[in-house]
């Protein structure tokens, strides 16, 4: 699996790509991706587990759906936090809050 797009087989058997918007690793060792179509103007997360090979796999149990909701809460959380960051600091007037990499300096001195 590409570490930024991925490949689903849809029902009509279509290929489509998406985007990766992350993956992980749940407690009992499984892994997750959470993936989008970027060319959706509101676009909608998807949600599959994987094995080593890139093999994509339907969400079994209520249980998964409800840890992989906590675990995209999280990181919309965080990446509110950061954004909120950013902001804070471009009112301040740096301009380095826009840089392409998002190297803003808010966050040059942590870790």
């Amino acid at each position: 699996m590409d570490a930024n797009r991925i490949q689903v087989i849809d029902d009509q058997g279509q290929e489509l790509e998406f985007d990766v918007l992350f993956t992980f690793e749940g407690e009992d060792g499984k892994k997750y991706v959470l993936y989008f179509d970027p060319e959706e103007e509101s676009p909608q997360v998807y949600s599959s587990s994987y094995d080593d090979e890139g093999n994509l796999y339907p969400v079994e149990t209520p249980e998964e759906w409800d840890m992989i909701e906590e675990v995209f809460n999280s990181f919309v959380a965080q990446d509110e936090e950061d954004s909120d960051e950013c902001e804070e600091c471009y009112e301040g007037d740096h301009d380095c809050c826009h840089e392409k990499e998002h190297d803003c300096c808010c966050h040059k001195n942590e870790g």
